[in-house]
């Protein structure tokens, strides 16, 4: 060590150099380095989710919830199972032991459900969701009616996927927007008990009926010349039209002709508004609120920034048009500059008091100003390790 400083005396230019060398690539490290509330920490979790429109909880957790359980409960590394069954939805939380390789964890607990075969057939596919840190939003909006309009926004969840949802998926650094509250149009069935009873039918040959009508089967492939070609049945019951023609039964007349009864012999149809089971407001305004969730290892800032500008752009172009507005009601980054801001004030506070105990003790300036100099120089400095290390900018760093 003795060696090392006499050198370093010795070669002022040399020491010189590698200090602005330390300077220069410190500031071009801080400019790459993400900036974030907190460390990107990688929760060893996966999700399994299943709807399952209607079904009571109880019928969720029985239904459901104890199947996946059983099924997944012999999976590798896996230490706690967690369930959440509520009105039309299933939720089963895998806890992983710390070191698992999650890719490895993700393809086993996919290949699992793919061989479940026991759920009610009214359920949706299980979907599976990794879980980390990031889940809290960086930004949450909300979609309101301009003053003076009469919008409803809760019948706008179509307009919503496509005109919102997807625009602000595609802004750099964002990895998924969710968005809660609005309904969803549904095609409502409306079964005539005495029609039923006319035409000698249950409800469960109706549903039997329609799920056939429904479904996709495959039928094989035809090969002609150098193509081959893929058959299958394509239904289509997503219609007035084509759900009304859906064939219930085919019943045989006396001179021996069939005649098929139809389900609107039986029903009426009619596409309508889901029913809501959920209210949210914006200054005493219903509302549409969107969670934008930041892609692992983005700068929060720069990110926010992005969404800032295309927010602006819907907002003047797209939404001012149907008598909307996209409000900005949740920004980390305040809190997180803010946080910043305040350890940029103790830093500064933290080196004139340095450079005052100096002062106070060595009473000469060139030891005070060269030791006065090693303190933002080695603050610069270690940019470039954190910036080599793959780590962020955040209230613990």
């Amino acid at each position: 060590m003795i060696a090392v400083i006499k050198s370093a005396i010795e070669r002022p230019v040399a020491v010189i150099a590698v200090m602005a060398l330390i300077v220069m690539f410190g500031f071009v490290a801080a400019r790459t380095i993400p900036i974030q509330m907190s460390p990107d920490i990688e929760k060893p979790i996966l999700q399994v989710r299943v709807n399952w429109a209607g079904a009571t909880p109880e019928d969720v957790d029985r239904e459901i919830v104890n199947r996946l359980e059983d099924e997944l409960s012999n999976l590798s590394s896996v230490e706690e199972i967690s369930s959440t069954s509520r009105t039309g939805s299933a939720r089963v939380t895998l806890t992983y032991a710390v070191g698992t390789d999650m890719d490895k964890a993700l393809t086993l607990l996919l290949t699992k459900l793919s061989g479940i075969t026991n759920l009610p057939d009214e359920a949706k596919a299980p979907q599976v969701r990794t879980s980390n840190s990031d889940d809290s939003p960086i930004a949450r909006l909300a979609l309101t009616a301009l003053p003076d309009t009469q919008v409803d926004v809760e019948n706008l969840g179509s307009f919503l996927d496509t005109e919102i949802v997807s625009r602000l998926e595609r802004v750099p650094g964002v990895a998924e927007v969710g968005y809660f509250g609005g309904g969803s149009q549904q095609m409502t069935i409306r079964i005539d008990p005495d029609k039923l009873v006319r035409y000698r039918l249950s409800i469960s040959e109706v549903v039997v009926a329609l799920r056939q009508s429904s479904a996709v089967i495959s039928a094989g492939s035809v090969d002609q010349g150098k193509r081959t070609y893929a058959v299958r049945t394509q239904a289509d019951l997503f219609t007035l039209q084509t759900a009304g023609t859906a064939v219930i039964r085919n019943d045989m007349t006396a001179d021996g002709q069939l005649v098929p009864i139809l389900l609107q012999d039986i029903a009426d149809l009619s596409i309508e508004m889901q029913k809501r089971t959920s209210f949210r407001r914006l200054n005493g305004e219903n509302a549409l609120i969107l969670n934008a969730l930041r892609e692992q290892g983005t700068n929060v800032v720069q990110t926010m920034q992005r969404l800032q500008e295309v927010i602006e752009t819907l907002n003047r172009d797209t939404l001012a048009k149907r008598g909307l507005v996209l409000n900005l009601v949740y920004d980390e980054t305040k809190y997180i500059e803010s946080a910043l801001n305040l350890v940029q004030q103790n830093i500064w506070v933290g080196g004139l008091l340095a450079l005052s105990v100096l002062i106070l003790f060595l009473r000469t300036a060139a030891p005070t100003l060269i030791i006065a100099a090693a303190i933002p120089i080695s603050v610069i400095g270690t940019f470039v390790a954190i910036a080599a290390l793959g780590l962020s900018i955040n209230v613990i760093s």
